[in-house]
């Protein structure tokens, strides 16, 4: 198990270096302490304190949690509904984390680790008396016990900032239209009237028809209960849904613009940062979009005899280029 280099756009990783150091810590202080130069010295004092064993192992517990949730997110056709699904779940696992239990099983392993590598316990934490002149008094300042002060403004501190950042991150109220959209294509449940006129005010279409339109697509579907958008689209495809239910066709179009998450951009910005390093940016921008749709759509089998095909019969010299070439090619092999 070796030390991951981090990476901004993969927590995986994060994850992953988090692991190694919280198991691999007594080893790391060796070698840090067989260097001790430079910033080798500088790290050492920073990772030789009971803060920072504390929180490494308390982002790792984390971690371990929405780490799962990451790698779901990570996946190709995720619904959005889907993600609202796991990130509920995920929620739930962080709320459950916050009892004593859990605390006192990271700061039992950070002591055990503290008493193994000689460092010491935290002190305790004094709290400030409020000046008179801001409206305090003459009262005698307390102390806090170094664990509740742990507890209180670094454990539940951190899991709360942690929720709160997922909760915004995946607001209900502003994904409701999207959720509806996706209720309407991808199960057999009938939006109710609220709701599709919800739909169609947003997107200004006309409700009637939506609301026809919803009763021929869910008696179609019949009894398939759940199915992604790819299938969705697919169903709605093969049944030429898509010439006559037009309501519907242009929200299936806007479903498939909104993405549950941020991979596939990536991986298309990918594509396009190994395409621009290869033809070294002399290209034009028609030719890069087409070139760069290859590349990420690389999964699917091409017909390049087709496409030389369709390509020389637009041009009527280019078809002539083409049979003389195929006579040449078949005198010469017999």
């Amino acid at each position: 198990m070796s030390l991951k280099s981090l990476r901004d756009t993969r927590w995986s990783c994060r994850f992953e270096s988090l692991k190694v150091v919280s198991r691999r810590y007594t080893e790391i202080v060796a070698t840090l302490q067989e260097i001790q130069v430079g910033d080798a010295f500088i790290l050492l004092k920073v990772i030789q304190t009971f803060d920072f064993i504390f929180h490494i192992h308390l982002m790792s517990e984390v971690f371990l949690i929405t780490n799962i949730l990451s790698k779901f997110l990570q996946k190709l056709g995720v619904s959005l509904t889907e993600a609202i699904a796991q990130v509920e779940i995920t929620i739930c696992s962080l709320e459950s984390m916050k009892n004593d239990d859990a605390f006192n099983r990271i700061w039992n392993e950070t002591m055990n680790i503290c008493a193994e590598n000689d460092i010491d316990e935290p002190d305790e934490q004094r709290k400030r008396k409020v000046p008179a002149r801001l409206g305090g008094g003459d009262i005698i300042s307390t102390t806090l016990a170094a664990k509740d002060n742990y507890r209180i403004n670094s454990f539940y501190a951190v899991l709360d900032v942690i929720i709160t950042s997922i909760n915004e991150r995946f607001n209900e109220n502003s994904l409701s239209i999207v959720l509806l959209c996706e209720k309407l294509f991808l199960t057999n449940v009938f939006l109710n009237d609220l709701e599709l006129q919800q739909i169609a005010q947003f997107y200004n279409m006309n409700y009637d028809e939506l609301r026809s339109e919803q009763r021929f697509y869910k008696v179609a579907l019949g009894q398939k209960k759940q199915i992604n958008l790819s299938l969705a689209t697919k169903f709605f495809v093969e049944n030429n849904f898509h010439q006559s239910l037009n309501s519907m066709n242009n929200l299936l179009k806007i479903l498939w613009t909104i993405p549950a998450n941020t991979c596939e951009c990536e991986r298309s910005f990918s594509s396009l940062k190994r395409l621009k390093t290869y033809i070294r940016n002399t290209t034009g921008q028609e030719r890069l979009s087409s070139l760069a749709l290859i590349n990420i759509e690389r999964s699917f089998n091409i017909d390049f005899g087709a496409i030389v095909t369709e390509f020389v019969s637009k041009n009527k010299e280019k078809k002539n280029i083409l049979i003389i070439n195929k006579f040449l090619v078949n005198y010469e092999m017999t």
